[in-house]
């Protein structure tokens, strides 16, 4: 019995280290998912405020119907990326947030968001050779008029 009683000290630092090493995981693992969720609420968002902003105002007033102009969509184009890269530069890197614009039919746009997510502990080093993890989301912004 003399011989066995230290060899629990020497499993107490490696199984603090083992939990460190696991919590670092979950801890980048869960940024992932928030810029995920983040990345798709910002196309959302993006999607419904240029299916509103794009309206083409002229084939409402002398056809009575919601079609988007092509040429203010390609206006917002700069507006749509800064608004998207401010909403989420507290979880992506710096300049990697990437918008595309598509219209989708005559009242419809989608919205595709790009970027790298920021891991926050990072203790394993480098996933698959890169620091960050990309992460893409899309929407479609579509006009329903009522009545």
């Amino acid at each position: 019995m003399g011989s066995e009683r230290g060899s629990a000290l020497l499993l107490v630092p490696a199984g603090v280290l083992i939990v460190a090493l696991l919590a670092s995981i979950a801890i980048d693992s869960t940024a992932a998912f928030l810029a995920q969720r983040e990345a798709q609420a910002a196309a959302s968002s993006l999607a419904n405020d240029l299916v509103s902003l794009g309206l083409d105002e002229s084939s409402l007033r002398h056809h009575g119907s919601y079609r988007l102009s092509p040429s203010r969509l390609r206006r917002l184009g700069p507006w749509s990326l800064q608004t998207t890269q401010e909403r989420l530069s507290a979880v992506f890197e710096p300049g990697s947030v990437s918008v595309a614009v598509s219209a989708v039919g005559p009242a419809a746009v989608r919205v595709s968001v790009q970027g790298s997510a920021r891991r926050v502990i990072g203790l394993i080093g480098k996933v698959n050779g890169q620091a960050s993890r990309s992460v893409a989301a899309e929407a479609i912004g579509r006009v329903r008029l009522s009545g």
